[in-house]
């Protein structure tokens, strides 16, 4: 059993280190010191979905609820943001994803980025005290296929997120709404109302 999760370790790193210029160093580099946070080139086995953090939190509890397979993502604590880790080639169709779901325009649509962006994730083996990233969901390798851990798929993660904008944005106000919060703005409150004249 513990060679199954070494090697299943050693498969994962294998995998992120491909993300990187240089592998073989990377590889080398995170065997001396497993507790370094890792540098990671996008759009080489994955692409991002960079969100604010409590939105993430919200849409992965959503999946969790749908039963959805949850793949790895990143917390930002210095940026109160988050980044899920989605199949490369996913920053190409994001826009038509986001523009069919039924987004809040209080909130700012969650990107999603690809080739010439990078990523900072933590170790596999992250250090007990929490560093300014983390782990949302690490990677699994029990989950993953050739090497691959599996990754949220981004079509029920744009569904979430778009549930999850709307649970978590102010309630909009309707134009009436404002109308008529405009003209009560303006009319004396009751109490300095004349009273009606008794015959």
């Amino acid at each position: 059993m513990k060679t199954r999760e070494i090697a299943e370790h050693e498969a994962v790193s294998a995998w992120l280190s491909a993300a990187t210029a240089h592998p073989e160093t990377a590889t080398a580099r995170w065997h001396q010191n497993p507790h370094l946070p890792r540098r990671l080139g996008c759009g080489v086995t994955f692409d991002i979905v960079l969100s604010d953090r409590s939105l993430v939190e919200a849409a992965y509890q959503l999946l969790d609820q749908y039963e959805q397979p949850l793949g790895p993502a990143v917390l930002f604590s210095n940026l109160r943001s988050a980044a899920v880790l989605v199949p490369r080639g996913t920053a190409a169709g994001w826009y038509g994803l986001m523009a069919a779901s039924q987004w809040p325009e209080r909130l700012p649509r969650p990107a999603c980025l690809g080739e010439g962006h990078a990523i900072l994730v933590p170790a596999l083996v992250p250090r007990p005290t929490a560093g300014l990233v983390r782990w949302l969901v690490p990677p699994d390798g029990e989950q993953s296929v050739g090497g691959t851990p599996l990754l949220t798929s981004p079509v029920p993660l744009a569904r979430c997120l778009s549930e999850a904008g709307a649970l978590l944005a102010p309630v909009e106000r309707t134009p009436l709404s404002r109308a008529v919060s405009a003209v009560r703005s303006v009319l004396p409150s009751p109490s300095v109302l004349p009273s009606p004249k008794r015959t």
